[in-house]
């Protein structure tokens, strides 16, 4: 019985360590093992991967509303009309002409009200004309709603141009960045904030010229040097 007894026990010892070494031998598929972050599977996957919108050989018109943020002097808006014809869905080429609204900033009015200074005496930027070129770097799509889906362009840009003032034109470049957002297959919403640099006239002479009844001072008077502007183009576009 005594020798039963330790068989027996000899027995469960063998195999619970041949248990215990079966079970340090599994292996579970790595899609069920838990993780941080879960990948999204979806049911039609080509959804993920093509595109909505599709701008190779189509032409892109927008109509924008600039704002000049570091333009001390003269007026801080503009309004613009672009026109792009996409070559791919990657590159676009086009032309962007803006129209500066006569009159001065803020900063300005302050400045003849406690000063006496009128810059209006001073030249100011008239329009902007310059060639653009787009690389569309990145294209993405987000749902907000779950039934809907929104499509992006992430754009990189290089103008070069001319700036003209009421007396002269200056040659201009910039860059910039901007995103466009895509309401439907042809409407869409477009951001641009670019940094424009240009030969410019100093908008201050000494000896009070800009005073009131002082003769209005020639525009060959004033100074040039080279500026920077940084502006932000709010605007819709159509894609056709």
């Amino acid at each position: 019985m005594k020798k039963r007894l330790v068989f027996a026990m000899f027995v469960i010892h063998i195999l619970g360590f041949s248990l215990a070494r079966a079970a340090d031998l599994i292996e579970l598929p790595t899609e069920e093992l838990a993780k941080e972050s879960v990948t999204p599977i979806f049911d039609k996957n080509l959804s993920t991967k093509n595109r909505n919108i599709i701008t190779e050989n189509k032409f892109d018109v927008n109509g924008f509303y600039g704002w000049a943020l570091t333009e001390p002097i003269a007026s801080v808006s503009k309004l613009g009309l672009s026109l792009y014809y996409n070559t791919s869905e990657h590159h676009a080429w086009g032309l962007m002409f803006a129209k500066t609204i006569s009159g001065l900033s803020e900063y300005a009015k302050q400045l003849k009200k406690q000063y006496g200074l009128d810059f209006s005496r001073a030249p100011a930027p008239d329009t902007t004309l310059m060639l653009d070129y787009n690389l569309k770097a990145f294209y993405g799509k987000m749902s907000l709603t779950k039934k809907s889906v929104l499509n992006m362009h992430m754009i990189f840009s290089a103008m070069g141009g001319v700036v003209k003032y009421e007396h002269k034109t200056y040659p201009a470049g910039a860059f910039g960045v901007g995103q466009k957002f895509y309401f439907s297959k042809d409407w869409g919403l477009r951001l641009d904030l670019r940094v424009f640099a240009h030969s410019a006239p100093i908008p201050f002479l000494g000896n009070n010229k800009l005073k009131e009844p002082t003769p209005v001072p020639d525009f060959t008077e004033f100074k040039e040097r080279m500026t920077l502007t940084s502006v932000l183009d709010i605007g819709l576009s159509y894609l056709f």
